[in-house]
Parts: C-alpha cells; sequence; structure tokens
C-alpha cells in the first residue's frame, strides 16, 4: 500500500548494518570499502546484466529509511552496488572494469542512463517493527532468504534492539519448528565463544560462506538440536546471551575446534553429515577423551567398539588395502629404490599380522582343547 518514490542515487547511502554483512557487519564504513565488499562476497554481475540489459524494473523497488534528508537503503544492497557501478558514481571507483563492460552492454541494447530508481521509503518516526517484519518475512521465511548467519544476526537485533519476541519472530515468519530459536541460540553461543577467547573463527580449517565465510555457522546451531550436545556445553532451555557457564567454556572451545579444525589441526568430522555421529560421543566420558586427543571420528567409533566388531571391520579393511596395493605392484612393479623405501613398512605390517593370527590360533586351539573329553 506504500508508494513508490523516484529518488537519485547520490541521495542513497549503504545499510552498514545489514544483516547479509554476517561477522563484517560495522567493521566497513566507508561506501566504497561496503560496495567493494559486497562486489567481492556476494557478486553483483547477475544483477548489472539484467538492469544493463532490461532497466531497473519499477517491481523490484529498493526499501529505505529516511534519516535527515538521506536514504538508508535496508533492502537492495546489492541492487543499489550495481546501480553505482552502471552510473560510473565515484563509489564505484575501484569497479572501472565493469562500470565499462556494463555501461557497454547497455548502450548495445540501448537503454537510457538513470540516475533516479524506484523505493519505498519508511519515514524516521514510524515503527522500525514495520520494517523488520518486511525483512523477517522476505528474508528469513521466502526463497530469497539470507544465510544462516545473516538470519541470526537480524533476529539478534530484532530481540536486542526493538524489543521483538522470539514468538512474534516467528509468527511474522511462519516458523513452526523453532528455527529462530535455535538460529538466535547459536548466534549467542558463537558471540559468547569468540568474546571469551576459546574459539578463533580465523584460525578454522572448515570455511563457510555467505556472511560468515570463517567457518560454517549452520554447524553450530544444527548440533544443538542434539540433546547430549546441549548438556555438554551447559546450553540453558530458551536462547540468551552468554549461555555457556564459565567452568564448561573450555570443553566448548575444545568441541569447536575438532569440529572446524583450526591451524595446525586436522578436524575430527568431514561433513555436515557427521554432525550427528559427532554428538552421539558426547555422552560418553571416554569417547569424548579420545576426541580430545585428535582422533577423528571414525577412529572413535571403532575403537569403542566390542572386540568381535573391530576384528571384523579391522580385518576386513587391511584385506581390502592390501589387495589394491598388490594390485597396483602386480600392474606396475616396484623399482630398487621405491622397493628400499618401503620394506621395512611392509615388514613392520606383517609382524603385526603374524601377532595377530598367532592370537587368534591359540584362542583357536584352547577353544578346541576345551572341547574335548578329559583324560583318564
Amino acid at each position: 500500500s506504500r508508494p513508490i518514490d523516484m529518488l537519485e542515487l547520490g541521495l542513497l547511502d549503504f545499510d552498514v548494518q545489514n544483516p547479509r554483512f554476517g561477522a563484517a557487519v560495522g567493521q566497513r564504513n566507508e561506501p566504497k570499502d561496503v560496495l567493494n565488499h559486497l562486489v567481492g562476497t556476494f557478486g553483483v554481475e547477475d544483477v548489472l546484466s539484467s538492469i544493463a540489459v532490461n532497466g531497473y524494473f519499477l517491481a523490484e523497488p529498493m526499501i529505505c529509511r529516511k534519516d535527515n534528508g538521506r536514504f538508508t537503503v535496508v533492502e537492495g544492497n546489492r541492487r543499489l552496488a550495481a546501480c553505482l557501478i552502471l552510473a560510473g558514481d565515484a563509489r564505484a571507483i575501484d569497479q572501472k572494469k565493469y562500470t565499462e563492460q556494463f555501461q557497454a552492454l547497455r548502450d548495445q541494447h540501448k537503454k537510457p542512463k538513470f540516475d533516479r530508481v524506484p523505493c519505498i521509503v519508511f519515514e524516521s518516526h514510524e515503527s522500525e517493527r514495520d520494517l523488520l517484519a518486511y525483512l523477517g518475512v522476505r528474508h528469513i521465511a521466502s526463497s530469497q532468504g539470507w544465510d544462516s548467519f545473516a538470519k541470526a544476526a537480524w533476529i539478534a537485533r530484532a530481540v536486542e534492539q526493538h524489543n521483538i519476541s522470539l514468538i512474534d519472530i516467528s509468527a511474522m515468519t511462519g516458523d513452526q519448528n523453532k528455527t529462530v530459536s535455535h538460529l538466535l541460540e547459536g548466534y549467542y553461543f558463537v558471540q559468547q565463544m569468540v568474546d571469551s577467547g576459546y574459539f578463533i573463527p580465523s584460525q578454522s580449517t572448515r570455511k563457510g560462506r555467505g556472511s560468515n565465510p570463517a567457518f560454517p555457522f549452520s554447524w553450530i546451531y544444527t548440533l544443538f538440536f542434539s540433546p547430549s550436545a546441549r548438556k555438554f556445553v551447559g546450553l540453558p532451555a530458551e536462547p540468551t546471551p552468554n549461555p555457556v557457564p564459565v567452568d564448561k567454556l573450555p570443553q566448548a572451545g575444545r568441541l569447536l575446534e575438532r569440529m572446524f579444525g583450526a591451524t595446525g589441526k586436522s578436524a575430527a568430522i568431514d561433513d555436515s553429515r557427521d554432525i550427528t555421529r559427532l554428538a552421539r560421543i558426547l555422552d560418553d566420558t571416554n569417547k569424548v577423551a579420545l576426541l580430545e586427543t585428535g582422533r577423528h571420528i571414525d577412529e572413535i567409533e571403532f575403537e569403542s567398539q566390542p572386540l568381535e566388531d573391530k576384528l571384523r571391520q579391522g580385518l576386513q579393511l587391511c584385506h581390502d588395502k592390501l589387495g589394491v596395493l598388490l594390485a597396483a605392484m602386480e600392474a606396475a612393479p616396484p623399482d630398487r629404490s621405491q622397493a628400499m623405501q618401503s620394506e621395512s613398512a611392509a615388514l613392520a605390517v606383517a609382524h603385526l599380522s603374524r601377532s595377530i593370527w598367532q592370537k587368534l590360533n591359540d584362542a583357536t586351539k584352547a577353544s578346541a582343547l576345551g572341547n574335548l573329553p578329559p583324560q583318564v
């Protein structure tokens, strides 16, 4: 029901608090730096191409908040970046290559230059709640959603700065699975771990994407669907700032290190499909001890099995690997140098194999003797 105003590009500002910026929120205040970040992190070629070939669609107005005669674009920052690049605005000084490329495309399709774009304006005195509701529906509930960290940052902002309850946020976004609650919980957890120094995102070897490239935030809130994981770090029933008890911070930090890896240290899991497996071992102190020694999840599960299962799986694995090696050697026999390098390792494997066979053979003989009738 709101009117669409045609506003000059020169009056439009980027929203430096845009949840899309995720972990980088507030770190870039210069318009040029914000534009470069949008281009480098999220890309604008698709928007540039569309505007150059088709013009700016009136059906896609930018959403702005009016402030002292200027307008902060709270929805449409990528479109604003594309328009500034196409217009050759000073804020796009570092994107001259794109400016030349897409101005030429625009001229080729005989589209006119423009310095005004359609906008829907929220006045400074209007309710922030209405604007937040619009952004929530558009980016949390719809197919045009932000990534998980951006969603969590938006939820935290709505709760902390505008006193909107989780119940209301869930209602306005149509959330019926407590996703909003889990996102906020994960966000508070990460904030506390970073602030306390027990988690340094830049050292994570498992990288994320979008608004949070340092680590995959979605892994964290997925982990906390597990009761054993929640108990392990002491999470309360409802999201709250600084949720981890002080005495559990060290082990929460070690858990993140094993989940994501760290500089010089490998991760215990390979991808998001292993998160459930990781959660299952957290209620077993023996398995946690193995986890903290740097073992991979596969090793922990193998070492925790009964001897019967270890023998079955371990011997089959050895058989398969040795079979592959033998086939490779038969296809291309090793030269003298290769043989000398591997001979001692092969001998050690042979000794181990012989020892295992001997123990199994001894057990078999003992079992057989136990079935003999007693001597007269």
